[in-house]
């Protein structure tokens, strides 16, 4: 396959690379009343990308022929202002190991999970179960024209548990999931706890008391911060976005207090970051990127185009989801810094205001307007929580949310997810501290 990288060069183009992913992926599906094997099997093939008088060029395939580096070179086209970062030679290895070895069968797993689903299903409140788990092994090398030879090797795995309950007229979802790069899931978390807070968020909903609308000083827990600053503020920072976008005229201003930054880290040393990227898919090693530093807007995530746009050291986040699709800039691990307060603290800081522990899906706009349902979520009264909640929601305007944080706590969690962007899905992780902010809550249909 070098050959292809050598000749590309002779027949013109300024710069070539060559991806070779290899995926092997296992999918078990159980229910309250079925169980399946939904996808395994090994994915794996080329990439190669050429450029070709100032234009991109592309062709992917399984199995090389002679003609891919021709169709790659003809399928350049454009407007001939292509200019990207070039890169010294490196050559290295990397392979993350887990800790916990997966060793059991599809069937041992399935049964593993078929415990999960009798144990929930002893709550009769709870008619229907979904339990998935899944495990994706990666090898991906990287070559190109700089005498850059990458190779990466790593696997994710983990277990997503949805169930819909009733009692009386009253319908309630819940959800929880969990992956990690650290092998078994069901070993390296606690599945009991995943159980109990299932139960918990079923009961709430179906107990809980609806909101009335308004704006109030809301506490958001970790795991709510992490999907607002990747979906309110992430996405808004990845270049080929911002450029055109709110925070491109507000770089080197100040838009939070001095306590509020949010960065993209390459690596994160905990169990569920899961967007490793120690090399993006264009061979450049991964930094941690300053999105807002201590309140100010910094820098944008970028790829090697966008690294050359705009004069910014390449950050390592290109990415692609199978040898099929192009790279483009994405997210690895986005989260909010930890602050000096602590959660007790902020909870007997608020006479009026709620507590929301779990995001359940959401709306972004480029514009900065955003909207998410929350799953699990309290009211707070003179300092003290009182009683769950359900069918609550938050929306704002990013840059007007930024502005209002009071307080960061010291506490501080990552939380695993898949995000889609081009018609293509990655790993990520998402996270940070708790946060007491002035937001607009109110009910969600």
């Amino acid at each position: 396959m070098h050959d292809l990288i050598a000749k590309a060069e002779d027949m013109g183009a300024s710069f070539a690379d060559l991806r070779y992913y290899k995926t092997k992926e296992i999918s078990i599906v159980v229910t309250e009343d079925r169980q399946y094997v939904s996808v395994n099997g090994i994915d794996e093939g080329y990439s190669l990308r050429t450029l070709y008088e100032g234009n991109w060029g592309y062709s992917s395939f399984v199995k090389s022929k002679d003609n891919e580096l021709e169709n790659a070179i003809k399928s350049s086209y454009g407007n001939a202002n292509v200019n990207i970062v070039y890169l010294p030679p490196k050559h290295d290895i990397v392979h993350i190991k887990p800790k916990k070895m997966i060793v059991k069968s599809p069937d041992e797993i399935a049964n593993d999970l078929k415990l999960i689903k009798n144990e929930l299903l002893k709550d009769e409140r709870i008619k229907s179960v979904n339990i998935r788990y899944y495990q994706n092994d990666f090898y991906k090398e990287y070559h190109s024209t700089e005498d850059r030879d990458i190779t990466l090797q790593y696997a994710l795995s983990g277990l997503y548990i949805s169930t819909v309950a009733r009692e009386g007229d009253i319908v309630a979802a819940a959800f929880d999931g969990k992956s990690t790069y650290l092998g078994y899931p069901l070993e390296v978390f606690d599945v009991n706890e995943m159980i109990s807070t299932l139960k918990k968020r079923i009961n709430n909903q179906l107990k809980g008391v609806a909101t009335k609308a308004g704006e109030f000083d809301t506490i958001l827990a970790p795991d709510v911060v992490g999907v607002f600053s990747h979906e309110a503020l992430g996405h808004l920072a990845e270049a080929d976005i911002a450029i055109n976008g709110i925070l491109e005229p507000l770089r080197g201003k100040k838009i939070a207090p001095d306590y509020v930054s949010v960065v993209d880290s390459p690596n994160l040393s905990f169990d569920m970051a899961i967007g490793l990227t120690p090399y993006d898919d264009e061979g450049v090693e991964g930094r941690e990127v300053k999105i807002i530093d201590k309140g100010v807007v910094s820098e944008f995530l970028v790829d090697r185009y966008y690294s050359a746009y705009l004069g910014e050291k390449p950050s390592g986040n290109a990415r692609a989801e199978d040898f099929r699709s192009p790279v483009i800039i994405r997210m690895r691990n986005t989260y909010m810094l930890s602050g000096e307060w602590n959660l007790n603290e902020m909870i007997e800081d608020t006479k009026d205001g709620y507590l929301l522990s779990s995001p359940l899906g959401g709306q972004t706009s480029p514009d900065g307007t955003f909207q998410f349902g929350i799953q699990e979520g309290y009211k707070i009264e003179n300092g003290e929580i009182k009683y769950p909640l359900r069918n609550v929601g938050i929306s704002g305007y990013t840059l007007e949310t930024l502005n209002r944080i009071s307080a960061v706590s010291k506490e501080f969690d990552v939380w695993p997810g898949f995000c889609g962007k081009g018609g293509q899905s990655v790993p990520v992780g998402t996270g940070g501290p708790y946060i007491k902010v002035k937001i607009k809550v109110g009910g969600v249909a």
